[in-house]
């Protein structure tokens, strides 16, 4: 299972958080984020590059004229398809609501220790 993942030596499939997936130019990039450990200021990522598949499709029967068209090659699709299936789109609403409450409470103590700062500073001034 995970064949195409693990080929690529991504082995450590449960530390997988999510993965991005986009064209530039040619090429498709693949950016699988794994879960950030503590003590980490960012997140480890790995980043793959794979070009597109080409191919020639008629568009005009009449005259037989053939353009190149890109695709997503199919060893970009089927890691998409294992990344699909190892993220399982885990973060539910429930989660989401967690991490925005998480995230209030944060800014709320990185707000307090700013209004306590300037409030000491002014304090300094009289």
């Amino acid at each position: 299972m995970y064949e195409t993942l693990k080929e690529l030596g991504v082995t450590d499939l449960d530390q997988i958080e999510r993965y991005t997936l986009r064209q530039e130019g040619d090429e498709d990039i693949l950016k699988i984020y794994f879960k950030r450990k503590k003590g980490e200021l960012f997140a480890h990522s790995m980043k793959f590059r794979h070009g597109r598949a080409k191919k020639m499709v008629q568009i005009d029967s009449g005259t037989h004229k053939y353009k190149e068209v890109s695709e997503i090659s199919p060893t970009m699709q089927k890691l998409a398809n294992e990344l699909d299936r190892v993220v399982q789109h885990e973060e539910n609403v429930a989660d989401f609501k967690k991490r925005i409450l998480n995230d209030i409470e944060h800014l709320e103590k990185v707000i307090q220790r700013k209004l306590d700062q300037l409030r000491a500073d002014i304090e300094t001034l009289d």
